[in-house]
């Protein structure tokens, strides 16, 4: 059988600064991930990552019990009554990639021995390693049903009861590649996840969403408006040995040649030190219309990890 994967959302991002991308990016995924449109899953992001990483050693996540709710036909996720296996604990596993995959996309398990493994063209096999596994404790029933995409108003899954899910890593460094799922079903759907190293100390980074604007509103439902984030510079971080920075789940996107020279370093809060500035891509930082303050996380080149957050406000929703 072949595995279908589901990516935590990574890419760019959004907002009203009159440019747009190509119409033709994808926006980013949910933050839940379903199996079977039941079983469902959200990453914990790890202290200066993003939801699509994890502690070498650890990962946490949440399970819980999803159902879809056609709100726009008048369907109540406050009267929709619970089935017995709602509550009940979920087993799951996870798998490490194999040396030279990234993810677990066309991951195919063994019908027989339930084994992971990866196939080339010509038949040669790839075996994935379990890492981990893990039976979380019965799932508790929410105080509200809550929208999986963020808005209440719109048709699609709701979570009723979760669980944490946290799961030690065995045999895992920095930088693998792992994919969780339910143990024994899952409608073949893996959440991928990276490793990333929390041994790392996380500076506390000063960043300002939407540089010029007290408001922060952001667009969740313009997918292709970019946001502008500006990170500044002091003693301990030095913004030209940033190699990695996220606005949510989003890495910086590609901008038009006319906001290339925003780009360059400058110190604009005339503190002796360089800041910097980036744009995202609204659809890629999974920001939600029930947000209201989102995380800026990154990496130096000497390996220091930075972390900082801004109130926002949502329209559009």
């Amino acid at each position: 059988m072949t595995l279908r994967t589901k990516n935590i959302a990574s890419g760019c991002a959004t907002l009203a600064v009159g440019l747009a991308l190509a119409a033709s990016a994808q926006p980013a995924l949910a933050r839940w991930t379903f199996h079977d449109d039941s079983v469902g899953e959200a990453i914990t992001a790890p202290p200066g990552g993003t939801r699509a990483q994890t502690c070498a050693d650890r990962l946490e996540a949440v399970g819980g019990y999803g159902h879809f709710i056609d709100v726009a036909n008048g369907e109540d996720p406050a009267t929709f009554q619970l089935p017995a296996h709602a509550t009940k604990a979920v087993k799951y596993e996870v798998w490490k990639a194999p040396k030279g995959f990234h993810n677990f996309n066309g991951a195919i398990e063994d019908g027989t021995t339930g084994e992971i493994y990866f196939e080339d063209p010509d038949g040669t096999r790839h075996q994935a390693t379990l890492v981990g596994r893990v039976t979380t404790r019965p799932r508790a029933v929410l105080p509200k049903p809550q929208p999986a995409n963020g808005d209440p108003k719109v048709s699609d899954n709701f979570v009723f009861t979760s669980a944490p899910i946290s799961v030690r890593l065995r045999g895992v460094g920095s930088g693998a590649a792992l994919g969780l799922k339910p143990a024994g079903n899952g409608g073949g759907i893996f959440v991928n996840v990276t490793t990333m190293d929390c041994r790392l100390s996380v500076l506390n980074a000063k960043v300002d969403v939407i540089p010029g604007s007290g408001a922060n509103k952001l667009h969740p439902k313009k997918a292709d408006e970019l946001v502008p984030v500006r990170i500044f510079g002091s003693k301990a971080l030095n913004v030209r040995k940033i190699k990695e920075v996220h606005l949510g789940e989003a890495a910086p996107a590609s901008v038009p040649a006319q906001l290339k020279p925003s780009l360059r370093p400058k110190d604009v809060n005339k503190d002796g030190r360089l800041d910097r500035l980036y744009y995202f891509r609204q659809g890629d930082t999974d920001i939600m219309c029930i947000d209201t303050s989102v995380k800026v996380t990154g990496l130096t080149s000497d390996k220091k990890r930075f972390e900082g957050k801004n109130t926002i406000a949502t329209e559009g929703c």
